[in-house]
């Protein structure tokens, strides 16, 4: 059987070459520095996995050594065109769809580098499909939601799942972090229920610590932003702000919150800002996202 495989293998190792050879002499593009392949002259990788003849994963090496050389003489050239990228991406995971470096490496430079974040998303979705157990995946589409989509609940979602699979405690930070950013009610709850979750787990005396004092800045997060709520909407009832939070009980609030950091909710009424004398304003960290 093994003798019979070979020749099947060196044929499809030479149309390889063969086909290579070929594309470079008809697309110029290919074969001068500083350029980028045109994706039409790619193959699809479905139909490369169908003809590999048991050389499928040699075939994925070879085509991620070039998505790698694509990336830097695209990098090299200072030429925005991406074009290939995600099509040498699809190559190389259709050929070997356990190659998570590839989903990894390949997700990232679509959003940092090419700005391209849908198909960063495919590529990412993609190899979560495939390899459900790898951490680092739902990780980078977390980074990629919150460095450059501000899409803080979706990042916060992923940060969790992140932590969940890896068993990674103090990936509870990052997702409590971009939960508070999402600001909204289900988020703060969830960040809450996962921080609990993550110290229920870690026996690290610093990381509790840290966990337990992010817990409380969440919580206080929270009651601000149920404060902030209830100002705008009484302001938008009556047409001032209150001249003290009490007001707001019970036409916005049933009750005022407490303060969940041992302080006390300070309130000033000629803005309507409010803030915890302990942690100050809900203000939590946002990156602009630079071009």
């Amino acid at each position: 059987m093994l003798h019979r495989r070979a020749p099947l293998a060196a044929l499809a190792l030479t149309a390889f070459v063969l086909t290579t050879a070929a594309r470079r002499t008809l697309e110029p593009e290919a074969s001068t520095a500083g350029k980028v392949r045109d994706p039409a002259w790619l193959p699809r990788g479905t139909t490369l996995r169908t003809v590999a003849c048991g050389q499928r994963l040699l075939l994925a090496d070879l085509y991620w050594l070039q998505a790698v050389q694509y990336v830097g003489e695209t990098v090299m050239a200072k030429v925005p065109r991406w074009d290939a990228l995600y099509p040498l991406a699809e190559i190389v995971t259709d050929l070997d769809p356990r190659f998570g470096y590839a989903y990894q490496v390949t997700g990232s430079n679509l959003a940092g580098l090419a700005h391209r974040y849908d198909e960063a998303d495919r590529i990412l979705e993609k190899g979560m499909r495939n390899l459900p157990d790898r951490w680092s995946l739902p990780l980078v589409y977390a980074t990629n939601k919150f460095l450059f989509e501000q899409r803080y609940a979706e990042a916060a979602e992923y940060a969790r799942r992140a932590a969940e699979i890896g068993k990674r405690p103090h990936l509870a930070l990052l997702a409590a972090n971009l939960s508070a950013l999402a600001n909204t009610d289900d988020e703060y709850v969830a960040a809450i229920s996962f921080l609990d979750q993550a110290l229920s787990e870690t026996n690290t005396p610093e990381l509790k610590d840290e966990l337990a004092q992010r817990r409380t800045r969440i919580q206080t997060f929270q009651a601000l932003a149920t404060l902030e709520r209830a100002i705008s909407a009484h302001r938008s009832r009556t047409g001032r702000l209150p001249a003290r939070l009490a007001e707001l009980v019970p036409a916005e609030l049933p009750a005022l919150p407490a303060e969940p950091s041992g302080g006390r909710f300070v309130y000033d009424p000629a803005s309507g800002a409010v803030q915890s004398s302990v942690l100050g304003p809900r203000a939590p960290l946002r990156i602009t996202r630079q071009e």
